[in-house]
């Protein structure tokens, strides 16, 4: 086996695929990048049993082949070469040498044949869905997703995929927030097709989404989905179990709704930040009354008193917030104004944008 490659592109492909690489696997194999010469192309595949990304990139190949490569030692390399062209000459023990201007190496490498197969999907409904798009479902609901190691209840720790007709939801919830999005989809389906994707692969995935202009397929097979882009494939097995019966639990209708300044609320709030005490969780006190809404909090490192206006002219009324989540909530509605729709400081709140009802937040509150 051997190829020549660019040092940038193949650094930027193992990049990619060693989210799918074990550091520390109990087989080395696991460890490993399989890399795949043949034509002009070079095929990098990462495989830790639950998710696998493939990747390829232009190479010139001399001598066609396969071999595996320890991933983090072989990034560690590739980092520390020049911005060149390297060589890559693989034995018949599976020794790899690596040859770039003055540098030189060898390495220890496995046989191909040994590397674990990315399962194939037999897929039972496609969807087809803009990738600047799935990016922004993504960051708009990825926060909620449960990541409590103590957590037995498997679907809390991903994201529920809902798609009828021609419309994708996304939802997460954490029983103490909710986070949901809507939008159109580029292909349809017929009824409704639910499956719960793991959130590290949500995560992992927006990270690799760079061009927002693209189109993103998804292959939603019994137990595994597969997301193909121009730039790679991801196969990820799919939680198995039932999803929280959502729609049931956002309230319909509220005592009160106001707007505010979508920035100057979330700026108010983000200076409660620097005394927050994570042990203690000191709750962020939201005061509404006279057109204001006052924002108090008071911990062992300080205290904190803000105002900014919104619309509310009722009685007055005192709701407290974990800081962390109302903040996640806030932020994440981009337009002009933010809506806040309260039925009393112990029911759940809904946050949203009054121009836009593709999304919303629902945030538990914290008994005063």
């Amino acid at each position: 086996m051997k190829f020549y490659c660019d040092t940038e592109k193949l650094g930027s492909a193992l990049a990619l695929i060693s989210k799918a690489v074990e550091a520390s696997a109990v087989s080395p194999h696991l460890e490993g990048a399989l890399l795949s010469a043949s034509g002009g192309t070079l095929t990098l595949k990462g495989n830790n049993m639950e998710t696998g990304i493939e990747t390829a990139i232009p190479s010139n190949v001399a001598e066609e082949g396969a071999v595996i490569v320890n991933c983090r030692m072989l990034s560690d390399i590739i980092k520390r070469l020049p911005n060149d062209v390297a060589e890559f000459a693989v034995n018949e023990k599976n020794n790899v040498s690596i040859s770039c201007l003055n540098s030189d190496y060898v390495v220890a490498g496995l046989p191909a044949e040994e590397y674990p197969d990315i399962p194939k999907i037999e897929p039972e409904c496609e969807i087809k869905i803009n990738s600047g798009v799935l990016k922004d479902m993504i960051n708009k609901t990825i926060f909620a997703v449960s990541t409590n190691p103590d957590e037995v209840r498997k679907v809390l720790k991903g994201s529920l995929f809902e798609m009828t007709g021609d419309e994708l939801t996304i939802v997460s919830v954490d029983l103490v927030r909710l986070a949901l999005i809507k939008k159109k989809a580029e292909s349809s389906v017929e009824g409704t097709v639910k499956f719960i994707v793991p959130g590290k692969t949500l995560n992992d995935l927006k990270g690799m989404l760079k061009n927002d202009d693209e189109t993103v397929t998804l292959f939603v097979g019994k137990n595994q989905v597969l997301f193909e882009c121009s730039g790679f494939k991801m196969t990820t097995r799919l939680i198995d179990g039932e999803y929280f019966s959502y729609k049931q639990i956002i309230p319909k209708q509220f005592k009160f709704e106001l707007t505010a300044v979508s920035r100057d609320f979330i700026k108010t709030i983000e200076r409660v930040e620097p005394i927050i005490d994570d042990v203690t969780k000191n709750p962020v006190r939201l005061t509404f009354a006279d057109g204001r809404i006052k924002v108090r909090c008071e911990t062992q490192l300080g205290r904190v008193n803000d105002m900014v206006e919104c619309g509310y002219n009722d009685e007055e009324m005192t709701i407290g917030f974990n800081y962390r989540y109302i903040h996640d909530a806030a932020v994440r509605c981009e337009d002009e104004k933010i809506e806040l729709k309260i039925i009393s400081p112990l029911n759940p709140i809904i946050v949203d944008c009054p121009e836009d009802d593709s999304y919303l937040f629902m945030v538990l509150p914290v008994r005063l």
